[in-house]
């Protein structure tokens, strides 16, 4: 065998290698026989198969890694044909954009994580499953154009979703990769693990997903140009103004407060121009609380913004009515359903009667659901209300939001629609990925990237 020969032996050993990783994720993430409540994937952080019994350690990802694998593999035969040099190039590529996400599913074996990985995906499950639902409803639509998104923790300062993601060279292509894949992912910062109420902030980056996967911004930048003033700025800041709106609408005043806290704190004007400024950022957040019920709550956040960031001016009054016309339009893209439609009304009042629990270490009322959509915020909420007694209960409240939101989690698969008759498949998910994968890689040549190793 000459050089040439054992080149190519590697490389396609190295195929091979790929592919059984991916079946070994395939059966981590296999469908669970059981149902049972508080079986989730409680049991990851201690590397076990969860609380609930035997089976797969995370059933909840099996149709994220269903669908990348359909992606994946239809890649790895093209690079297991391809000639030398460009299978090289090209089976780089694929192999660090399935490290980027195995590295996120991997995170949930660590024993120091897993619950509140498992708290951060049912929470940003609760933050995404009603716009699944009403798309699920939309007669002969690409019901799943992608999977819920995938928590992971980064060493990045501020939370982030891959489709915002922006670099140059090698990283750019990887990122695009990344971004053409059937999954999402939402990175939080390492240290929100260690400190639940800023991990309400996902919320946000749900909201950029929701606006990708569900093909939200035609239909919303026509709303703008029939009814706000100054269309222009908003379309120019629509995702950001989208992400903000929608975080209010999962989170209420468990993200509104934590958000108007987090913009506070940076530098003057917004980190780009497609940022609202901060005073407006809380203007709207405050507006999306009262469009959902709870005009007691946005003149509050206005109050605690006056008092807290006078020097950043006061939040503009004269939105509202372009932020109910953004949330209350029916979109055909969610089944005719308006943004308003997703969340219940008076959702806020629990999470603050949570919050007051979860402070006084009493009992939850009853008519509060004990779910990762209503515990989270309200552990930011209270933090919000009394910092320095949150610091007293943090052990004792962060140990109790983990049993309590492990006890109502349901073991199974998450992926599917949430209502309605599903006709597309993780596999469908994955082709068509696999078809946009295709395009990107031969848009680019056989020539590895500019800053790519020897």
């Amino acid at each position: 065998m000459n050089a040439g020969e054992r080149r190519r032996a590697a490389l396609l050993a190295r195929v091979n290698g790929l592919a059984a990783d991916l079946d070994h994720w395939l059966a981590l993430t296999a469908k669970s026989t059981s149902g049972a409540r508080g079986a989730g994937q409680a049991g990851a952080g201690q590397g076990g198969a969860g609380r609930g019994g035997a089976g797969a350690p995370f059933p909840q990802h099996h149709t994220q890694v269903l669908a990348v694998n359909a992606a994946l593999r239809p890649l790895l035969d093209r690079v297991r044909e391809a000639e030398t040099r460009r299978a090289d190039t090209e089976l780089g590529l694929l192999q660090e954009v399935w490290w980027r996400l195995r590295g996120a599913l991997t995170q949930r074996h660590d024993r120091s994580l897993g619950d509140f990985l498992l708290l951060a995906d049912d929470f940003v499950w609760s933050c995404y499953r009603p716009a699944l639902t009403a798309a699920s409803s939309v007669s002969g639509a690409e019901i799943l154009p992608v999977e819920p998104p995938l928590v992971h923790l980064t060493a990045h300062a501020v939370p982030f979703a891959l489709p915002r993601l922006v670099s140059e060279d090698r990283q750019a292509r990887v990122d695009e990769l990344l971004r053409a894949l059937p999954v999402p992912l939402v990175g939080l910062p390492f240290v929100q693990s260690r400190h639940l109420p800023e991990a309400v902030l996902a919320a946000h980056e749900v909201g950029h997903c929701v606006l990708d996967a569900f093909g939200l911004t035609g239909e919303l930048s026509e709303v703008l140009r029939r009814t706000a003033e100054g269309p222009d700025w908003w379309t120019d800041r629509l995702p950001e103004v989208f992400a903000d709106l929608y975080g209010a609408l999962c989170a209420g005043s468990g993200f509104a407060f934590i958000l108007a806290d987090f913009v506070a704190l940076t530098p003057e004007g917004p980190p780009s121009p497609r940022y609202p400024a901060p005073r407006v950022r809380v203007a709207l957040v405050a507006d999306a609380l009262a469009e959902a019920g709870g005009e007691e709550a946005a003149k509050e956040l206005r109050a605690h913004w006056a008092e807290h960031a006078a020097g950043r001016g006061p939040a503009p009054k004269g939105l509202r009515p372009t932020v109910g016309a953004l949330l209350s339009a029916r979109l055909t893209a969610l089944g005719g359903s308006t943004l308003l439609d997703l969340f219940p009304r008076g959702v806020d009042a629990g999470l603050r009667a949570a919050a007051d629990a979860l402070l006084r270490r009493s009992p939850i009322p009853r008519s509060v659901p004990e779910t990762a959509g209503v515990l989270l915020p309200a552990a930011a909420f209270a933090f919000h209300t009394d910092p320095d007694r949150y610091a007293d209960v943090v052990k004792d409240l962060t140990d109790r939001i983990f049993r309590l939101v492990a006890e109502d989690r349901t073991r199974g698969v998450r992926g599917g629609a949430g209502g309605g008759e599903a006709t597309d498949t993780p596999g469908d998910r994955g082709a068509r990925s696999a078809s946009r994968l295709r395009a990107l890689l031969d848009g680019w040549g056989a020539d590895p990237p500019a800053d790519a190793a020897s």
